[in-house]
C-alpha cells in the first residue's frame, strides 16, 4: 500500500495547460492537485470510485496558493502532497511544486467529506473507518479562514455550461482560477500572479449565471460571485506587475 503521509506525481506542462504568456494557467494548477490526491487516495485503496460506491464524496471548500513563479510550457514537474490533519469537519491537504530541486510553488486546501445525494457534510470518523489517519503529519496551523468583503463594483456575468461541470455534477473548482483570469480588474495579462485564496461557498450547477463583482487597488484583489442561491464564491489575490523592480 502506498504511504500515507504523502504522495508524489509527475507532471510536465502541456501546450493546453499554459495561457498567452507561457505560463501555466492557475486553473491547471488547481486541476493538477486535484488529480494528485486522488491518485494519492486510489494508491490507499480509496479512489473517488470506492468513495461513490460507499456514498462519500470529498468536496473542497478552501483553496490558497502562494506563487514563486509559475511553470512554464515544457517543464518537468513534482508535485508532493501531505494530508495536514483534520479541523472540525474539514480535511487539509497541501501540495508543493518543484521543478529539479526548486520549489516554485505551494497549494493549501481545505475539503469535507459529505453525502453524493444529499452533500450534507459527513463527520470525520465516517473517512477514518477506512483504518487511515489524516492527521499523521500532526495538524496544520496554517489554517484557511473566511473571506469577508463588501459590496463591490459589478464585473459582469458567467453563464455554467456543460464543459464547466465536474464528476459531481457542478462547476469544478478548477473553473474558478478560469474566471479569476476572465474577469480581474486590468486583466491578467502583464501580470504575475503572487498569491491567492479562493473559497468555495455554494455549488454552481448547470444553466445558471453567475454575477461576479470585484476590484483591484494596488496588486491587491477582491473579488465574489453571486448565483441564484446568494454568493458563491470569494477570491482575495495579490498581483504584482511584470516589470516591477
Amino acid at each position: 500500500m502506498a504511504d500515507v503521509r504523502q504522495f508524489e506525481n509527475h507532471w510536465r506542462v502541456a501546450t493546453f495547460e499554459v495561457d498567452a504568456q507561457s505560463e501555466m494557467k492557475l486553473s491547471t494548477m488547481l486541476r493538477i492537485c486535484q488529480e494528485t490526491s486522488e491518485k494519492h487516495l486510489a494508491a490507499l485503496g480509496v479512489g473517488y470510485e470506492k468513495l461513490k460506491a460507499d456514498g462519500m464524496v470529498f468536496l473542497i471548500t478552501k483553496s490558497e496558493s502562494t506563487i514563486k513563479r509559475m511553470p512554464a510550457h515544457t517543464e518537468e514537474l513534482r508535485v508532493v502532497t501531505k494530508p495536514q490533519g483534520v479541523r472540525g469537519a474539514e480535511f487539509y491537504r497541501d501540495y508543493e511544486f518543484f521543478v529539479g530541486e526548486e520549489s516554485i510553488a505551494y497549494v493549501m486546501q481545505c475539503s469535507v467529506a459529505a453525502n453524493t445525494q444529499t452533500h450534507r457534510i459527513m463527520h470525520p470518523r465516517k473517512f477514518a473507518a477506512y483504518g487511515l489517519d489524516a492527521s499523521v503529519n500532526g495538524i496544520t496551523d496554517h489554517v484557511l479562514s473566511r473571506i469577508r468583503t463588501g459590496e463591490l463594483p459589478f464585473l459582469g456575468e458567467r453563464m455554467i455550461r456543460y464543459s464547466d461541470l465536474d464528476y459531481n455534477g457542478h462547476l469544478n473548482n478548477a473553473i474558478y482560477g478560469d474566471i479569476f483570469y476572465d474577469f480581474v480588474p486590468g486583466g491578467i495579462f502583464g501580470n504575475k500572479l503572487e498569491k491567492i485564496q479562493i473559497n468555495f461557498v455554494n455549488e454552481s450547477l448547470l444553466g445558471e449565471t453567475i454575477r461576479i463583482f470585484g476590484e483591484e487597488t494596488n496588486g491587491n484583489v477582491v473579488m465574489y460571485g453571486e448565483n441564484s442561491r446568494g454568493r458563491a464564491f470569494e477570491m482575495t489575490a495579490v498581483l504584482t506587475h511584470r516589470n516591477a523592480k
